[in-house]
Formats: structure tokens, C-alpha cells, sequence
């Protein structure tokens, strides 16, 4: 059963909300309408006119992009402007465009922490925290008998799931507190009460029903809420709190499980980054790998590489600064463009950071500080976002009906390759 491009990108927005984006950026439904059905989906990291013409070619109706199309306003959208070209492909051809940037960046589906799990870090924290969930609490009162009626429509909302910035937040769901108590009142001429009659005081057996949510999540569980209650008029408090939610932030920040050498851990990247273990699967547990400091493999960079298993892309451009025999214990990874972080990952104290587009200045900043630095190019950082993305979406049970599948045509810009020789 095909589901709604709005219904898509509600179910994206859950996990990395739009009002989490930075100013600058343009993130969401792009080209397309949120009542359109769709049946297929293609994940990209870009909107390329490739990526456009694979998504008409096998038959996707919607192209989901970490990269959105448009961060200046276009002044036309004539056949002769380059910077028209894509979108005006898309309305051709009646496929939508939406994009989740740096609001995804920040979220739990970040490619940072995926990395950071892949090379088996511990105590991960986010590099730059940027903000915290504001959190409410919902309080209803419920008939005894509709209790559980209501409590679902809840829970269907996404109320007492992750609620605090705990270590084990995340561990837990359907949190709800309820106690028992009388509700009373008396309908006037007009009212149409599910229980009780007109003018008469009525006394009913209710429970308090309470849980913590997200603020972004009121609206949605107080529609939830009236449509699963059986009264008229609900009596609810939904009161804001001074706790803290779960931060979101860019990039992370851990500790490998013993201290390796710097060439040990950049094999084990050039391996990770090669084999895309996250192109088939994703485990929230770090994956203990197969090399090891006793038998090391080359540190060389590889020709190309078939990234996310169905595209070639040029792998030689990833370069790393530092001595191999230093010791690294404490890592640093940040999908994208890492050279303004580098101070910050400099001043936790960081062996290792790992990002992408390190400039030569940046570098001599990092190894000067005496920090190592691994620049993976900005597409290789952050195409197992992608991936994670795809996942997700296709474990959502509203989006069942939906096929997601990776591009082949999104790939890196650069072709430069090393020689044989190297």
C-alpha cells in the first residue's frame, strides 16, 4: 500500500525535526506535494540531474537527498538557468524532492556516531552540542474503562518514548504514570455527554493518566488525545518543564576501547569506509574488528572503491596527517565539512578527528595542537547517513507499502585517482 509524500517526511521529521535545521539552510519538501501517493523512494546524498533521471528511470516517484537543492532563491525558472535545471526535471517528470540537512546531521542517524559504533568507540558524546529537547508534561483524565484506548493513541503519537537525555533514555517507551480519582460535572442544554444527563451532576470513576513528550510532539498528541477520548471536552493539563531533553549536536566525540597506533586505526577506517558494513544492515552495537595491531594491513590508499555497494566512486582522496606511530585513544568524527571544528576537537583533548574538507591550514592547526586528522572527502563522511536513513524508514510501520532504495548515480564529484605505482 503506497503511503504520502507528507506521510514520508512526517515520519523523517520525528527523527530529525525541521525547527533543528540552522537558519541558513533549506530543508524539507522542496518540489512536490504532500498529498501525492508514493510508492518508491530513492535515497541520495545529492540531487544531481543522474540522480534525477535514475529516479525516473526506475519509477520513484519521491527522491529523499541529505543536500538540498536550493540555498539562494532562484530568480527564474527558465530552460537556460543551470541552477533551474534540476527542479524543473523534477516537476517534468512528477517526482518530489526532499531534503534533511543539517537538522539530520544532528540527529541520533547521524553519520559521526554511525562511524564512531562501526570503529568501536565507548562514552560517545556529541563534539558541538547545540541544543536540548524542550520537554512538557501531559496529564489527561480518562474514563477507567477508556483508559487503554487512549494510552495508545498516545503512545501511537509518540508520547513516553525517549523522554529524558538519561544514558538509558532511549532503552525505554510507553513510559506513562496513572492514579485513580472522581471526575465530576454537570452538562448544560446542548451538550451531548457520553456519560451522565443534562442538568445533572455527574460523578465518574477517572484515572490520571501523565507523561513526559517532546514539546515539537504536543500538537500531535493532543489531536490524538481528542480523537481517542470519549468525552466531548477532554480535561487535560499540559504543563512545560524545566527538565532536559535529549541534546543533539554535530559530530561526536569517544574513546576507543585501548590505546592503538594511529596507522592501526586509519587501516581500520580505510576498511570500514571500503567494505560499508552499514550498506546492509545497522547494529546499535560497536563491531569488534578482524585487524589488529599484530597484523596490519598497508597503509596505502586504494584506487576506487564501490561505495554503498552499487556505485564507484573515487577513494584516493582521503588523506590523513599525523605520525602512524602515535598513539590514539580518544577520537573525534564529524560527517561534512570538519575544518571549523578542529579547535573544538583540539581543546577536548582529541588524538584523532576525523571529518571531512580539512584544509592545509586546518591540518597545520590540528598538528600543531598535536592532534592527527583523517580528511574522508565530504561524500564519503557522510553517505552512511544515507544508508542509516534507508534503514530507518524502511523499519517505519506506517511506510510499510514503501520500497527505498539507494541510488547508483549519486557519487563524488572527484576523479582524480593515484597511479598504480602508489
Amino acid at each position: 500500500m503506497a503511503a504520502t509524500v507528507g506521510s514520508i517526511a512526517q515520519t523523517i521529521e520525528k527523527a530529525a525535526p525541521k525547527q533543528w535545521a540552522e537558519e541558513w539552510d533549506n530543508v524539507g519538501l522542496l518540489v512536490g506535494n504532500m498529498a501525492d501517493r508514493v510508492e518508491r523512494v530513492l535515497l541520495a546524498l545529492d540531487g544531481t540531474l543522474e540522480v534525477v533521471a535514475e529516479a525516473k528511470e526506475r519509477n520513484a516517484q519521491m527522491i529523499v537527498a541529505h543536500h538540498p537543492l536550493m540555498f539562494r532563491p532562484l530568480k527564474n525558472l527558465r530552460a537556460d538557468n543551470p541552477q533551474a535545471e534540476v527542479p524543473l526535471q523534477l516537476l517534468k517528470h512528477g517526482i518530489a524532492y526532499y531534503a534533511a540537512h543539517t537538522n539530520l546531521d544532528q540527529s541520533r542517524f547521524s553519520a559521526s556516531r554511525l562511524l564512531g559504533q562501526s570503529l568501536g568507540l565507548r562514552e560517545m558524546d556529541y563534539l558541538a552540542v547545540t541544543g536540548y529537547e524542550s520537554l512538557v508534561k501531559l496529564a489527561v483524565f480518562v474514563p477507567a474503562a477508556d483508559v487503554e484506548k487512549v494510552r495508545q493513541a498516545l503512545v501511537k503519537a509518540g508520547v513516553g518514548e525517549s523522554i529524558t537525555g538519561g544514558a538509558h533514555s532511549t532503552f525505554y517507551a510507553e513510559s506513562f504514570f496513572q492514579s485513580n480519582g472522581e471526575g465530576m460535572f454537570r452538562p448544560l442544554p446542548g451538550a451531548e455527554p457520553a456519560l451522565g444527563a443534562i442538568g445533572e451532576l455527574t460523578r465518574v470513576a477517572e484515572v490520571k493518566l501523565e507523561s513526559i513528550l517532546p514539546e515539537r510532539l504536543s500538537e500531535r498528541a493532543i489531536k490524538a488525545l481528542l480523537k481517542a477520548h470519549p468525552y466531548e471536552e477532554p480535561a487535560y493539563d499540559l504543563i512545560p518543564l524545566q527538565n532536559r531533553g535529549q541534546a543533539r549536536g554535530y559530530g561526536i566525540i569517544g574513546y576507543l576501547p585501548q590505546a592503538e597506533s594511529l596507522g592501526n586505526v586509519w587501516n581500520r577506517l580505510l576498511g570500514l569506509l571500503r567494505d560499508e558494513p552499514w550498506a546492509d544492515w545497522v547494529d546499535e552495537r560497536p563491531k569488534e574488528s578482524p585487524r589488529s595491531e599484530q597484523n596490519p594491513v598497508l597503509v596505502r590508499e586504494p584506487k576506487s572503491v564501490n561505495m554503498g555497494k552499487n556505485t564507484e566512486t573515487c577513494f584516493s582522496g582521503i588523506r590523513l596527517a599525523g605520525d602512524l606511530a602515535k598513539a590514539v585513544r580518544k577520537v573525534a568524527i564529524l560527517n561534512g565539512s570538519g575544518g571549523s571544528f578542529v579547535q573544538k576537537a583540539l581543546f577536548q583533548g582529541t588524538d584523532l578527528f576525523i571529518a571531512g574538507d580539512i584544509d592545509h591550514h586546518a591540518a597545520l592547526d590540528a598538528l600543531q595542537g598535536g592532534m592527527a586528522v583523517a580528511d574522508i572527502g565530504h561524500f564519503i563522511s557522510e553517505r552512511p547517513m544515507v544508508h542509516n536513513l534507508a534503514h530507518y524508514l524502511r523499519s517505519a510501520k506506517a511506510l510499510q507499502g514503501v520500497e527505498f532504495i539507494m541510488s547508483k548515480a549519486d557519487k563524488s564529484p572527484w576523479l582524480v585517482q593515484t597511479s598504480e605505482k602508489q
